[in-house]
């Protein structure tokens, strides 16, 4: 019989040849392309130091790209000065791949320096060489030359003192000085010279004999975390077809980092495995859209050595209608809905994304949660505000699905406004604007609205004004040596003042769900300017109301004991 395979396929018509490599570096003008992060400038200075020791006549010209998990030509007024620096600069050296996802856009970017037409070679920590060819390799130039490092990811260093730059840099720039320079120096090959074709066979249907068996092929292949599957047949896949009205080949999005192409056929393909109804698409479909969002850097997230979870959130009448649980336990995925939802967001990382735990995902310990959490926003009497897609510009009678990246989770409870606020408020804080998603039952959002907040935005902004601490616990040369000073906020001069602990409200959104047996708060804290929230409609099939009936929602009848 037929099987169809989640992996998706990978759009390889425009791959990037290296350019050809100079013949020296005397009388040549080097870029030196730094990234994001305060010791990245600083290691490039350090490696002019050196090179002009060995060729005198060589010039330099630096460069600095500010902004974290960006790519330099979805930044227009960045792209324009690149372009602009690249015109008499003849080689570039690409410095720091120095963490999971640092390395990776780190990598976009130089190959998109390779693309422009100069000849790179990027320096990157040892032990995440793989992570930067595998980027590399995403954007279509596998060949991309890579320098290996000792020095450490120096980013919470307290400061870039003499030490580091004498004891560190220096000495292990010194190391691979040869290196370096054969990098820009040293021929291609007759394999560097040939154009990138990805191969997608691993991607296309196959037949087996049986389905004995197919749950340990599957995970043999990567395509599962282990967990029994619903084989996806041919017969399976159609079916869950029937819950858009978009061809099965429609391209939704290209999921980074893989860039895999989620088409409606491939998404439907990991929904089955995951046990979904065909009700659940346009919500699936939507969630796809609300990942590539730009206020998504995804691979920011999948690709960390931090630890972060995906906090799925439905709002609207279509979590009631497909059976999303909104209730007791809301967050502990009892409902179908919510544990197959989640799960098919798990293998959309893993098999359309491609990312897999220590080569893409670089998560140091990983995240009880990595595999994500679906919830609705509650519409019932007892919820006192507007949905929460309603927050985002949609009409109460859409439905939406609003992704957010969380990471430490905080419990707490509040009888009055005082104590509501005060369970609020506990945040680590993270040297950035870093956000949280609140998960409030209705019983504490009834006490807010009860003292006179009268919607999710009033209580933010109170918490955004209130939540505070003492300015000594800020990392300033975090903020401001790697450019994480948010816009528009001006930062304390002084350590002997109050700091707010959320600089923004940009980045915090409150849902509402669980039972109405008290008044608790579930504090997300969350992944800041590249984290989210991010809100894509949901599209409904001309036939929804028929499919709704048809694929009734099951409600369990426990037994008493």
């Amino acid at each position: 019989m037929k099987i169809y395979s989640p992996w998706a396929e990978v759009d390889s018509s425009a791959p990037v040849l290296l350019n050809p490599r100079l013949d020296t570096l005397e009388g040549k003008t080097i870029g030196l392309y730094a990234h994001f992060k305060g010791h990245s400038p600083l290691m490039l200075q350090i490696l002019s130091e050196l090179l002009q020791e060995r060729f005198p006549t060589t010039k330099f010209k630096a460069i600095q790209l500010k902004r974290d998990t960006k790519e330099a030509f979805k930044l227009p007024e960045f792209d324009a000065q690149l372009k602009e620096w690249l015109k008499d600069v003849d080689g570039v050296i690409t410095a720091y791949g120095d963490a999971g996802s640092c390395c990776m856009f780190h990598a976009y970017n130089t190959v998109y320096v390779e693309k422009l037409g100069k000849p790179c070679v990027m320096l990157c920590k040892e032990d995440l060489v793989g992570v930067g060819r595998k980027a590399a390799t995403s954007r279509l130039c596998p060949n991309l030359r890579f320098v290996t490092s000792k020095i450490p990811d120096l980013t919470w260093m307290p400061e870039l003192d003499e030490k580091v730059r004498e004891g560190i840099i220096r000495p292990n720039l010194r190391d691979i000085l040869d290196e370096i320079i054969d990098g820009l120096t040293k021929p291609l090959t007759e394999e560097e010279k040939i154009p990138y074709v990805k191969d997608n066979s691993f991607a296309q249907p196959f037949e087996v004999d049986s389905l004995d068996g197919i749950n340990d092929l599957f995970y043999k292949n990567g395509w599962t975390t282990g967990l029994p599957i619903v084989p996806p047949t041919e017969e399976k896949v159609r079916e869950m077809l029937k819950g858009t009205d978009l061809p099965a080949d429609y391209v939704v999005a290209q999921i980074p980092p893989m860039n895999g192409k989620a088409t409606v056929e491939k998404i439907a393909i990991n929904a089955v495995m995951a046990g979904c109804k065909p009700t659940y698409m346009p919500v699936l479909i939507a969630m796809v859209k609300a990942i590539v969002d730009p206020k998504i850097a995804l691979e920011g997230w999948v690709c960390s050595v931090a630890s972060w979870c995906p906090i799925i959130t439905v709002s609207g009448k279509v979590a009631q209608e497909i059976g999303i649980g909104t209730g007791a336990a809301a967050l502990s995925q009892y409902q179908k809905a919510n544990a197959a939802i989640s799960r098919t967001y798990a293998y959309i990382i893993q098999n359309i994304a491609g990312v897999r735990p220590g080569v893409e995902d670089m998560a140091e310990v990983g995240h009880e949660a990595r595999m994500g959490i679906t919830l609705g926003d509650r519409i019932a009497d007892d919820n006192p505000w507007e949905p929460l897609h309603v927050d985002f510009g949609l009409d109460k009678e859409d439905s939406a699905v609003i992704m957010f990246w969380g990471q430490e989770r905080y419990e707490g409870h509040g009888g009055n406004a005082e104590g509501c606020f005060k369970s609020m408020f506990r945040c680590a804080y993270g040297g950035w604007d870093r956000g949280c998603c609140y998960v409030m039952s209705p019983g504490f959002a009834r006490v807010l609205d009860r003292e006179g907040y009268k919607s999710r935005k009033e209580v933010l902004r109170y918490v955004q004004q209130y939540a505070r601490h003492s300015a000594a616990n800020v990392n300033f040369r975090w903020m401001y040596d790697n450019n994480h000073i948010p816009e528009g906020v001006q930062i304390p001069r002084s350590k002997d003042v109050s700091a707010p602990l959320f600089w923004t409200m940009d980045h915090m959104m409150i849902v509402i769900s669980g039972s109405n047996y008290d008044a608790t708060c579930i504090n997300f804290a969350g992944g800041g300017e590249h984290g989210g929230p991010s809100c894509a409609k949901i599209e409904l099939p001309a036939n929804w109301a028929e499919l709704v009936k048809e694929y009734e929602v099951i409600e369990p009848e426990y037994h008493p004991y």
